[in-house]
């Protein structure tokens, strides 16, 4: 199993490199700055090729039947329906404080920071709801 999982990030290190190393290419002034960030934004992803490659079709047990019913489905559940509920009152409060104060801001970064803002929400939420069953 360790040999899958060195695999894996391996694979992940190499895919990365090579977006990184195309995406320099295209800016030969500043190729090692846009090689190192092309590759580390993308080394997660690469990672995910692959844990599917090498991991996805391998358990350590037999899956549940109902995967709805599991723990993990249901911290999920709950963690996603209050972040949303947080962020309707935060695009809610954005939207009463931009109105108020005439605020010109570009409709992309205001979506961009609700978006990061719901995703850090749920993976908080995730992380309480695991930690007090434990």
């Amino acid at each position: 199993m360790v040999r899958r999982h060195v695999a894996a990030a391996l694979t992940g290190l190499l895919i990365a490199g090579g977006i990184g190393v195309l995406a320099g290419a295209f800016e030969p002034d500043e190729f090692w700055l846009r090689a190192v960030v092309f590759a580390s934004c993308t080394v997660g992803p690469a990672y995910g090729v692959g844990w599917l490659v090498f991991l996805a079709g391998v358990t350590g047990e037999d899956p549940p039947a109902h995967v709805e019913e599991t723990i993990e489905h249901q911290w999920l559940q709950q963690s996603t329906s209050a972040a949303f509920l947080d962020l309707v009152i935060v695009a809610g409060f954005g939207a009463f404080a931009l109105a108020v104060t005439d605020l010109d801001l570009p409709a992309s970064s205001v979506l961009m920071w609700l978006l990061l803002f719901g995703f850090a929400d749920v993976a908080v939420r995730l992380t309480v709801l695991r930690r007090r069953a434990a």
